[in-house]
């Protein structure tokens, strides 16, 4: 029984016994002998009125650091006034549905805090926390015996505010969005007595050192106008994602207490990763000689897993051979937001670039054709290259830079390069061209030689010609994976292109990104057109004609 196993870790085996026999009456009853232990054990809470969380079918048993955590944050709730905790923790340890949603509805139930704020990075996962919280309340036999019905139909209850009808007195959870401001907010007479931070900092946030700063100062405000200055708890969990970000300014902070882990157990993933059974791992994981790479490195997986094991944080539900993928996917991501290491932060992304001859490239069948052009504005040396790539998707999925070119160029002669290299690959239908630098001035250029020469004329070109407003890191970012899988192959002639490359560190640490951002731009436009096959005139004879 798992009232018993509770009361025995509280009280002992003897004294366990005995709560259970006098009240044998009132175990799981109204404000009975569940309703008392749960208030004094937060991880009884979970297990038991929250059980539909955390335990049956499909469910993962949850980590000695998970239950290390809860009773962390229940020490803090119950004997600590005006403290800060930050758990920084590798993405998919399931933070918010451990740590945030389970403490606040918690903290709300025994009215450790009457006035509730949970805040996100968006709007859209604000609410859903709300969602949630309903969902592990609403319909709750266990919490609606032992604590009755806290639902008042008179009470707020709306996709940001729930009250509930709590005793001795009613409380409120709210979620509100990063971009909000919780200055000054208050449920009644009442300011925030528990803050939540779950993934507070978006991507904006982290475009420049002036944004993080104005971001990081803007909380300090708001916090200390908004909480409850007697009785109040700051919560924050969340992910490192660079140098001086949100989550790294509070681990710095010594008024916080900050714990952080990492999701692999090892002092070294790259040499974990780079060596024995899991460097052959990778070498046929990025064999694009291999007609199934990944199916076949998940062979070799399968038929050595025992001795390719190692230590993670969640044993209980993760698993070797998912990490590693993650790590050969992007290395330097894998280090920040599973590892928590931001001294990564700066190294290079592109860890395994493979080449192929241009006879090798050009000896294969492709489906589709696109040329993208980042053009720059002139030819000195502070200015940006112009980008040219000419990229190819063959039937197996794989795509092929067929061309690859970075040079200073005027608009003159950027614009003869764009009509070379449309006469030399014929097999071009898309041309992408980045309307930042020329704002369309230049398309109009192409299309007018191109209509006074029959042969492109009658190719029907396509021109793309749009401005490009996205976070380039994140953008970049998104191609890490299949370049160091091999998914993208490159002309190995294109030496000083595919340089640029393997020399990315992020748009910050990195002096020129011109090839990574055209080859990332190629990306984004063949995986958006159509394969148009090609319309085959027969000789009549076929006919019998």
């Amino acid at each position: 029984m798992i009232l018993y196993k509770y009361l025995k870790i509280n009280y002992g085996d003897e004294l366990a016994k005995k709560l259970i026999k006098e009240n044998k009456d009132r175990l799981f009853t109204y404000h009975g002998l569940a309703y008392q232990l749960g208030r004094i054990s937060f991880e009884f809470f979970c297990m038991y009125f929250l059980q539909e969380a955390y335990t049956g079918s499909g469910k993962a048993e949850l980590s000695p650091t998970h239950k290390e955590i809860w009773e962390e944050v229940q020490n803090s709730i119950q004997s600590i006034n005006g403290d800060r905790r930050e758990y920084i923790i590798s993405r998919g340890f399931g933070k918010t549905s451990t740590i945030s949603l389970p403490l606040a509805v918690w903290c709300s139930l025994y009215n450790y805090s009457i006035y509730t704020v949970i805040s996100s990075s968006i709007s859209d996962t604000a609410e859903q926390f709300i969602a949630e919280i309903k969902m592990l309340l609403k319909d709750n036999e266990f919490v609606i015996q032992a604590f009755g019905n806290i639902f008042n139909k008179n009470l707020k209850n709306n996709s940001e505010e729930l009250e509930l009808d709590t005793k001795p007195k009613r409380t409120m959870i709210r979620s509100i969005s990063a971009n909000s401001s919780f200055r000054g907010t208050r449920y009644g007479s009442n300011r925030i007595n528990l803050l939540i931070l779950d993934d507070y900092q978006n991507e904006n946030v982290l475009s420049s050192e002036q944004t993080r700063e104005k971001f990081i100062n803007r909380f300090d405000s708001d916090a200390s106008n908004a909480i409850e200055e007697s009785n109040f708890h700051l919560i924050a969990v969340g992910t490192i994602q660079m140098k001086n970000d949100f989550y790294h300014s509070l681990a710095n902070n010594p008024i916080w207490k900050t714990r952080i882990h990492a999701g692999v157990l090892v002092n070294n993933v790259d040499e974990l990763f780079n060596n024995g059974l899991w460097l052959e791992f990778k070498r046929i994981l990025t064999d694009s000689g291999r007609e199934f790479p990944l199916e076949d490195a998940k062979e070799f997986y399968y038929n050595n897993e025992k001795d390719m094991q190692y230590p993670l944080l969640w044993q209980e539900y993760w698993d070797c051979l998912s990490f590693a993928l993650k790590y050969f996917s992007n290395p330097v991501s894998f280090k920040i937001e599973i590892q928590n290491d931001i001294n990564n932060i700066g190294e290079k992304l592109f860890k395994t670039i493979i080449t192929k001859s241009a006879v090798e490239i050009e000896s294969i069948s492709f489906k589709k054709t696109i040329l993208s052009v980042d053009p720059a504005t002139g030819t000195d040396a502070k200015n940006d290259y112009s980008a040219f790539c000419v990229m190819s998707e063959a039937d197996n999925s794989i795509r092929y830079v067929r061309k690859g070119i970075i040079d200073k160029l005027k608009f003159d002669d950027y614009i003869n390069q764009v009509i070379d290299l449309i006469r030399k690959y014929e097999d071009i239908t898309h041309i992408n061209v980045e309307k930042n630098t020329y704002m369309g001035s230049d398309v109009l250029k192409l299309n007018e030689i191109i209509n006074n020469d029959p042969s492109l004329k009658s190719r029907g070109i396509i021109f793309i010609n749009k401005q490009q407003n996205k976070n380039k890191d994140a953008r970049i970012s998104s191609i890490v994976g299949d370049v160091n899988l091999g998914q993208i192959v490159f002309n190995e002639e294109d030496k000083d292109f595919i340089e640029q490359i393997k020399d990315f560190a992020g748009c910050k640490y990195t002096l020129h990104d011109d090839a990574p951002d055209v080859v990332t731009s190629a990306v984004e436009t063949i995986s958006t057109i159509q394969n148009v096959p090609k319309l085959k005139l027969l000789d009549l004879s076929y006919l019998g004609l």
